[in-house]
């Protein structure tokens, strides 16, 4: 490495990780993730002190009132008029019954002073109802029919048993070896990482051409060019926004790391959600489902995970980095950037929505294909990065992503030379390629 393009990188490096932009945004977006995760949970604990705690029942035929159960968060409390009622209790509601809901279903009504009750109590209020009123019918069912109403207890219970058949899937290779496929645990994954790879690759590519872009409009890069090689100043932003993206990334990992551990001891291995508290007594019920989740996340290669997202983000990020950098040295406006640029963000697009077509089937045709095709191969092979790719695959794959990034940056690089001097003209594509031929 020559000291210009060193003096290039450290440049382009420690002009963004110093400002106070890039502080706050690298420290800042894992917390307001983990707040968007926390918040909901949060606001409905410091909302508890304004939900309805008490219900006054007031039931007119005797029949309902005692199969509502109280419990740590509500008490039903029975009446036997409406003047019993404690009035001014904001946090109490009243529940009347005027008649038998077989006959009429419309004939109870809850009275609350909150313009929309806590959905947790109607719905088990609907289903207290509910299930009395079937209980009704069935009992007058088979007392009409002669038939015995523990014959219908059993049925109820068959109807309500949970039990399902769960398919065991397992691999066999070419020797006839079983192993344990991954299944749920390696989709998730892989979509995750998919997601991540295009996320990084399109944000870090932008940066670059907002560089050249801003030091092309402000006439710094005549300046700038008059010292130091047009590559060596392409390749200086390349390598340092992608130093800043490596570090903005280590910084996330190592925040939503520490946050994890956090969370593990200090909730006891479950986290506040609504939606999380469910999985996990749903986990609780199902015990089967618990090992299995963590027998799959075991049996995923890590390392080779870690190694295909490194690789993978290096050789994607040099191939797209070098194209955004030579459309942005043609134009003359970030508007005009945007416009040259649609080429890659149609490409990075198929090559996004490909990898998700491509998780319903890792080792079909066109997973395979696109995952050696450099263009896509950064995100689709993060689809099959969980399961176990050849590794013959694997190293084609990265040879050609890295063989073409090295063809596109002196590609771009011919054409940067020319696009950075070139100011007032709208400039095409077929233009572009013409410069190609200059010396």
């Amino acid at each position: 490495m020559n000291n210009a393009l060193g003096l290039i990188i450290q440049r382009e490096f420690f002009s963004r990780v110093k400002t106070k932009a890039f502080i706050l945004t690298t420290i800042l977006t894992p917390f307001l993730l983990l707040a968007v995760t926390f918040l909901p949970a949060a606001l409905a604990m410091l909302s508890k002190n304004d939900d309805i705690t008490k219900v006054y029942v007031l039931d007119h035929t005797g029949t309902y009132a005692p199969l509502l159960k109280s419990s740590d968060k509500y008490e039903f409390v029975n009446l036997k008029s409406k003047e019993d009622k404690q009035n001014g209790d904001k946090a109490a509601a009243l529940l009347e019954i005027t008649a038998s809901l077989n006959d009429n279903p419309n004939a109870v009504t809850f009275y609350s002073e909150k313009q929309q009750p806590p959905s947790g109590l109607i719905s088990y209020i609907d289903g207290v109802l509910t299930e009395a009123v079937r209980n009704k019918k069935i009992n007058d069912f088979t007392t009409k029919s002669n038939i015995e109403p523990q014959v219908i207890t059993d049925l109820q219970q068959l109807l309500k048993s949970k039990d399902r058949i769960n398919v065991n899937t397992v691999r066999l290779d070419e020797t006839g070896k079983e192993s344990e496929t991954l299944g749920l645990a390696a989709s998730i994954v892989s979509m995750a990482l998919t997601f991540c790879m295009f996320f990084f690759i399109m944000m870090y590519g932008q940066l670059v051409v907002q560089s050249v872009v801003e030091e092309k409009t402000n006439r710094i890069i005549e300046v700038i060019i008059s010292s130091v090689r047009p590559f060596d100043l392409m390749m200086g932003k390349i390598v340092g926004v992608g130093l800043v993206g490596l570090l903005q990334l280590l910084v996330w990992v190592v925040i939503g790391g520490g946050a994890i551990i956090f969370g593990q001891l200090y909730f006891g291995g479950t986290m506040p959600g609504v939606e999380t508290q469910q999985a996990m007594a749903m986990m609780q019920n199902q015990p089967e489902m618990m090992d299995g989740v963590k027998s799959m996340l075991f049996n995923i290669n890590w390392i080779q995970i870690g190694a295909c997202l490194l690789l993978y983000f290096i050789g994607g990020y040099l191939l797209f980095a070098s194209l955004y950098a030579m459309f942005g040295s043609a134009a003359n406006d970030s508007q005009e950037a945007q416009q040259l640029m649609m080429p890659l963000t149609i490409i990075l697009l198929l090559a996004f929505y490909t990898g998700f077509a491509a998780a319903n089937n890792p080792e079909g045709q066109m997973a395979f294909w696109c995952s050696l095709v450099p263009f896509t191969s950064p995100v689709v092979m993060m689809v099959r990065a969980p399961y176990e790719v050849p590794v013959w695959e694997l190293l084609l794959s990265v040879v050609l992503l890295f063989v073409t990034a090295i063809l596109m940056i002196k590609f771009a690089a011919k054409i940067y030379r020319v696009g950075i001097l070139m100011y007032g003209k709208k400039v095409t594509f077929a233009e572009m390629i013409k410069w190609l031929k200059y010396k």
